[in-house]
């Protein structure tokens, strides 16, 4: 079992280490037959992908994919979530530049308003010691990423529910409905087996990636196959791996 496309890798352009000619290069090597330049989006304070250097990237992209024929190449961005109304760091003047749209939620991004530092991210933060909030932050974080899910035009959303607790079970129904994909990631605890097995109920499409920072992360799929075996998962639901 391995990745055909490896759709979330970060390069230099962030805060990963290989540059996107190395990563190309390095999934050439271990046969890749597509690879995804996902970078952070602005938000990040520190290693957030600039608005003028997406044209840059583009550029290079293109230039890559005259170079090699036996590997497609594709520009993303993994968009942060950055408020309770599923707001994205992501503006058309960077959407331009982009095949598709990668979302997940992390820490450290710069919330969209001042309203959401105190209704969105100071009660997902104050949930991992206070229990009694957990509640609250699931059905607030579960409306978040179904208005994203409906309004931002995404592909794929990364690591669903990690560092942000979600009801799986909505989420799914949402991304069946709209034809956004649920990544399975092998850095991350979510999506978990149990969670697979929840989402399996709809038709939602799933993919498998690495979450790459440099060129030996790209397409190492960790456990994930002892986990698609434990959620018994058909291996036709996941778009982007073979036996």
């Amino acid at each position: 079992m391995k990745i055909t496309h490896d759709m979330h890798t970060h390069t230099t352009w962030s805060h990963g280490k290989n540059s996107i000619e190395e990563m190309v290069q390095q999934g050439r090597k271990i046969g890749l037959k597509a690879i995804t330049i996902s970078d952070h989006g602005r938000s990040h304070p520190f290693f957030g992908v600039r608005k003028k250097n997406f044209a840059k990237m583009r550029a290079e992209i293109d230039a890559l994919n005259k170079k090699y024929d036996d590997i497609e190449i594709y520009l993303s961005v993994e968009s942060n979530i950055i408020g309770a109304n599923g707001d994205i760091d992501i503006g058309e003047e960077e959407r331009i530049y982009c095949d598709w749209i990668l979302a997940g939620y992390h820490y450290g991004y710069i919330p969209a308003t001042i309203e959401d530092i105190f209704r969105f991210s100071i009660p997902n933060y104050a949930a991992r010691v206070l229990p009694f909030l957990r509640k609250y932050v699931i059905e607030m974080n579960t409306r978040s990423y179904i208005k994203m899910i409906e309004r931002r035009e995404i592909k794929l959303i990364t690591h669903p529910g990690d560092k942000m607790p979600i009801d799986i079970d909505a989420v799914a129904k949402a991304a069946a409905e709209n034809g956004v994909i649920l990544e399975i990631n092998p850095r991350h605890d979510h999506l978990s087996a149990e969670e697979i097995k929840i989402a399996m109920k709809y038709e939602v499409d799933f993919a498998v990636n690495s979450d790459a920072h440099n060129i030996h992360a790209l397409g190492d799929m960790r456990a994930v196959p002892e986990m698609l075996e434990k959620a018994n998962i058909p291996l036709d639901r996941i778009i982007n791996i073979e036996a």
